[in-house]
């Protein structure tokens, strides 16, 4: 048990280790209002009369001429005041544009379908992304676009969890920026594992040349991973980290729809970590067997577990710090030691629960 555990700690300790010089390698760009084409900014919504609002009045807003701008919204089978207000919006803004989706498809997952037809319909020779419940700053697509347009690249930005002095807040905040760092780390070192679909951008041409989400078209979510992994082949994704890109999302509202979010976003991984990325599946199972001896190692105290804690403790406070500085997100000490001591309860659970989990997008 011991040799097993002192050779875990090993990979995880390395495997940390290069996040976090990953993380220093990535570059600040500042995107200047070079000349852009059309720009599509898509969204899918499904029930989003609280939040649809909101994203719609930061998008009117943005610091691109409404000629070079258009937004689409995917309604997806929405039964409370969603059309009503999107057309609100259209009749003040005649670059809104809503696709109306009545029935499910046959052959697709819902969002994936309801992106689908948003793209298909899209005149921008850029795609924006981002998810109904986000919030952006007004330079937001300016910002994102410029860095496709200068990189040739799929681009992915950071997103982070909108928090007050909520614990469960700031823990689901921690926890989602622990996933951010990991991906951003990962760029930093040229490897290209994910993104969030709350701020993605990326040429039409390139999700055309993928065959879109046809390839996954089974797969209930996990759509921003897959268009990271698979437009990068074209050209190495980039990773913005200028703040005006920044996009901010909501909290879940239990901790049984936060269990249930992980294990979805666990389910999703498991399709891409076999097939052709080796690098990507190992990133995963080493945290995984990690914190699974660690949670075994406390119950069996052997020799040594209290100096593999600490050494834990530094090296992931280390990352989550530097990159919560780089995202200028502040952690909180007491959450993060919270968090740090769930670990090996959490991680373990939600790989299993997302081995063998079937979770849809929204009913």
């Amino acid at each position: 048990m011991e040799i097993l555990l002192t050779f875990g700690t090993g990979l995880y300790l390395f495997f940390v280790i290069l996040i976090i010089i990953g993380l220093s390698r990535l570059t600040f760009h500042k995107h200047s209002k070079i000349d852009i084409p059309k720009v599509s900014v898509i969204i899918a919504a499904r029930n989003e009369e609280d939040n649809l609002p909101l994203l719609l009045g930061d998008l009117v807003q943005q610091t691109i001429s409404d000629e070079k701008l258009e937004i689409i919204i995917a309604n997806d089978r929405s039964t409370d005041n969603t059309v009503s207000i999107v057309e609100g919006f259209i009749l003040r803004y005649p670059f809104i544009n809503m696709i109306n989706i009545l029935e499910l498809s046959d052959h697709m997952k819902p969002k994936k379908y309801a992106l689908t037809q948003a793209i298909k319909a899209s005149k921008g020779e850029i795609i924006v992304s981002t998810d109904a419940d986000c919030r952006v700053p007004k330079t937001w697509v300016l910002n994102m676009v410029s860095s496709v347009k200068s990189s040739g690249a799929i681009t992915v930005g950071f997103s982070k969890v909108a928090c007050k002095n909520h614990f469960f807040h700031q823990y689901q905040m921690l926890d989602f920026l622990g996933l951010m760092v990991i991906n951003a780390g990962a760029n930093g070192l040229g490897l290209n594992w994910g993104g969030s679909g709350q701020n993605l951008a990326y040429r039409k041409k390139d999700f055309n040349a993928i065959s879109g989400f046809e390839p996954v078209k089974d797969q209930t979510s996990g759509d921003d991973l897959y268009l990271v992994q698979k437009i990068s082949k074209i050209k190495p994704a980039v990773f913005n980290i200028d703040p005006e890109s920044f996009v901010s999302t909501l909290p879940v509202k239990s901790i049984g729809d936060f269990i249930s979010q992980r294990i979805r976003w666990s389910s999703n991984s498991k399709a891409f970590a076999m097939e052709t990325n080796v690098v990507f599946f190992f990133s995963l199972i080493i945290p995984f067997l990690f914190h699974f001896l660690i949670l075994f190692a406390v119950f069996l105290q052997p020799s040594g577990i209290i100096t593999i804690i600490l050494l834990k403790l530094i090296i992931d406070g280390l990352a989550i710090f530097l990159g919560g500085r780089l995202f200028q997100t502040r952690v909180s000490p007491i959450v993060f030691t919270f968090w740090f001591f769930m670990q090996p309860f959490y991680i373990p659970f939600i790989g299993v629960a997302g081995l063998i989990g079937k979770y849809s997008w929204k009913s």
